[in-house]
């Protein structure tokens, strides 16, 4: 093999595992619909389309984390999540077990964005003072944030 077939055909090999790499990510998560999410009482949620830059009490879903995974805001802020990940990702109010046997995620019905893909944006309006732990369904073992209301 000449030098010239040896470089070609390693610039082939890295452009497939780059392809391949990039379709991994892709199917990061589940396939499923885009459900809306559910009120707790006195709040309010939406699921929306991504159109703007971060902005203050915003979460940003990217590189399988939420940035940032706490975040305090006073009581009546409307906090937005953006979905900027390929495949899907979740906001679910509540906690995670995590024992010998692995994780068990304990959704605790505040709020809940239902799957969100690439591209989408969910709020929640904090009424009450508290602190709001959640994760993502999808990922509880390694995703999870908290919004303390004050």
């Amino acid at each position: 093999m000449s030098i010239r077939e040896t470089h070609s055909f390693r610039r082939t090999s890295v452009v497939l595992g780059l392809a391949a790499f990039a379709v991994a990510g892709a199917a990061c998560g589940s396939s499923g619909s885009n459900a809306s999410g559910s009120k707790a009482s006195g709040s309010t949620t939406s699921v929306t389309e991504a159109k703007t830059a971060a902005k203050p009490n915003q979460v940003q879903i990217k590189l399988i984390a939420y940035r940032p995974a706490a975040l305090t805001v006073t009581a009546g802020t409307t906090v937005t999540w953006k979905q900027t990940d390929p495949g899907f990702h979740t906001i679910t109010s509540g906690t995670v077990a995590q024992g010998s046997s692995g994780v068990t995620p304990q959704p605790d019905g505040k709020f809940a964005s239902g799957q969100l893909a690439t591209g989408k944006t969910f709020s929640h309006t904090f009424i009450a003072p508290g602190t709001y732990p959640y994760f993502c369904e999808i990922h509880p073992a390694t995703m999870r944030g908290t919004i303390t209301v004050r």
